[in-house]
């Protein structure tokens, strides 16, 4: 006859902890959270026991206890590197503090119009908020909302932490990049090259393209004999109507406005020698433009990107970009509400982070 194959064993319970040490439960239960009432050699013996006995805290009777789940919202759509590496960010510090993610959020299909408000983003909200999350992480589809948008989330006490777009009329802190920085950094490079006819491509409705289009002019306009043209996409910063592969393979958004944008600067003829793009879609846009006039991006046309995407280096030639800190920004995001969750903020007014982002200069510039 075939053996039996004996049951797996359960956690071990306060319970059967007290019972071997000889102590009281409440003693067990007090070492097994930190507490510092509980003498260091009567806790060091508890955690010796829970692990041998391979003790597991049920997370239910804890937030039961105390009122916190110890979990956590997160809203942010994982379909580009970039926000993959903020993700990542944010799990390496809820780990360390010993928290779950809750990653949900609503798809951005064909058809959605990034930056435009999605109505779908509020119910996800709430669906975070009847999980009874100790706060959420969101990466806002629109940064315009006011603070009535958010009610029930206040209503609640649930702390809120917006990354990469600001929601300046709101109390959410925020964690993001010094774009104006890097926006800098980019002219300079630029000028230092010897480029005097610069332009910028961006959009209207993204903050985080305002702050990089007026830091780019800025620097340009303070060197003698620079100008800087302004050129927007319509709409939104990155269409989304028809799917495309990058050179790598991954589906990312159109780039008919960019395009269509950057031939227009091309068609002048007193065109920019360098362009600025805000993201890294854009200066594929721009790419794309310079290939159909018969321009060689890096000796006729110096290209400039914003994010360092995977897929820059991919780009022939290697796009030159400013890096933002993905990781960074995650790991910061989770700081501030983890100071919010436990008390250590002392202010009810927004908070903020920004990540200094940096210059990969690659062959997609050179020399006026």
């Amino acid at each position: 006859m075939p053996r039996a194959t004996q049951p797996e064993r359960k956690n071990a319970t306060v319970d059967e902890i007290a019972a071997e040490l000889g102590i009281s439960k409440m003693t067990v239960s007090r070492a097994l959270r930190g507490a510092s009432v509980v003498a260091p050699e009567t806790l060091a013996r508890v955690q010796k026991v829970a692990r041998r006995l391979k003790y597991r805290p049920n997370r239910l009777v804890r937030a039961v206890h105390t009122g916190r789940s110890r979990t956590v919202g997160v809203m942010i759509d994982p379909w580009y590197s970039f926000a993959s590496g903020v993700l990542s960010g944010i799990h390496r510090g809820l780990a360390a503090h010993d928290y779950l993610p809750i990653l949900h959020y609503p798809h951005q299909l064909p058809g959605f119009e990034i930056g435009a408000r999605d109505d779908s983003e509020m119910t996800f909200l709430h669906r975070l908020l009847d999980q009874r999350v100790d706060g959420i992480i969101f990466w806002p589809s629109d940064d315009t909302v006011p603070d009535l948008y958010l009610k029930e989330v206040w209503d609640r006490g649930v702390p809120l932490v917006a990354v990469d777009r600001q929601m300046a009329a709101t109390r959410a802190d925020f964690s993001g990049t010094d774009d104006a920085a890097g926006a800098t950094i980019a002219a300079e490079h630029l000028l230092d090259l010897g480029h005097r006819r610069l332009a910028f491509i961006g959009a209207e409705n993204i903050s985080t393209y305002k702050d990089r289009r007026l830091a780019f002019q800025a620097r340009v306009d303070a060197c003698p004999g620079a100008s800087c043209q302004m050129a927007m996409c319509p709409g939104q910063p990155t269409p989304c109507r028809m799917p495309e592969p990058w050179p790598g393979g991954e589906r990312v958004p159109a780039h008919s406005d960019s395009h269509a944008v950057a031939r227009n600067l091309l068609l002048d003829q007193r065109r920019p020698t360098a362009i600025f793009c805000a993201n890294d879609w854009m200066a594929l846009g721009v790419y794309r433009a310079a290939a159909t006039m018969g321009l060689a991006v890096g000796r006729d046309l110096s290209v400039v990107g914003f994010a360092d995407l995977r897929e820059a280096s991919m780009l022939e030639p290697p796009l030159t970009t400013v890096r933002q800190d993905a990781e960074a920004i995650g790991t910061a995001a989770v700081e501030l509400l983890l100071d919010r969750i436990e008390g250590r903020a002392s202010t009810r007014k927004p908070r903020e982070t920004r990540q200094r982002p940096t210059l990969v200069v690659r062959e997609s510039t050179g020399p006026a």
